[in-house]
């Protein structure tokens, strides 16, 4: 074999070295570009969807109205103890079994014997032979008041009242007749077509600390 071949060869052998040489760094460039790309993640499309629920309403707050009922206070027995020497009172106290009107009830049918609605202060009582009769005032200066009386197995009868100082009498006036408590005993005098008849107090008693019987 000659000088020349041998070179040749040689050439050859190198140029394929130089091939497998670059072929193989170009392999390692392209893996490793694979080796450091980061994998995208997906939802399995099986997973349950977390949704977030809505709030919950508050109930509005509901308001009732409240049935009006009368108030049952203290009343007047056979055990009371009022009047009481050096008390002062803001009213006296109604019968028991009797309860003071509303205004409503005021403005449709007028006062009863306990008194109530406008005029809630009972300022004198007296229970005659034949009818009770209460003085029933704004307030317990007695300036203005109301005249309510009540036959047995009648009306109640409601009128504007007013003093007379010259017979120390409540009086009133309402559908012709004519009515008058005395202040100092409670009797009562009913006078109709022009008569009086005089009704003698079993039991009478005054705001103020007067004694009943004096």
């Amino acid at each position: 074999m000659s000088q020349s071949a041998v070179t040749r060869r040689i050439y050859a052998v190198a140029a394929v070295v130089v091939l497998l040489v670059a072929g193989a760094f170009a392999l390692r460039q392209l893996g490793g570009d694979d080796d450091q790309a980061t994998p995208l993640t997906t939802q399995s499309s099986d997973a349950p969807a977390t949704t977030t629920p809505p709030p919950t309403p508050t109930p509005e707050a509901t308001t009732t109205t409240p049935t009006p009922q009368k108030t049952t206070g203290p009343c007047e027995g056979p055990d009371t103890q009022f009047n009481v020497e050096g008390v002062k009172q803001d009213s006296l106290l109604p019968d028991c079994g009797t309860a003071p009107v509303t205004q409503a009830e005021e403005k449709k049918a007028g006062l009863g014997l306990a008194c109530g609605g406008s005029y809630p202060v009972i300022l004198y009582k007296t229970t005659t032979t034949d009818a009770k009769t209460s003085i029933c005032g704004r307030d317990a200066s007695g300036v203005d008041f109301r005249f309510v009386t009540k036959a047995s197995g009648g009306d109640t009868v409601d009128a504007k009242g007013s003093y007379d100082p010259d017979l120390d009498a409540f009086v009133a006036e309402s559908s012709g007749v004519s009515y008058a408590v005395q202040a100092y005993d409670g009797t009562l005098l009913v006078t109709k077509d022009g008569s009086t008849k005089k009704q003698k107090s079993s039991d009478w008693i005054s705001l103020d600390n007067e004694s009943d019987y004096d």
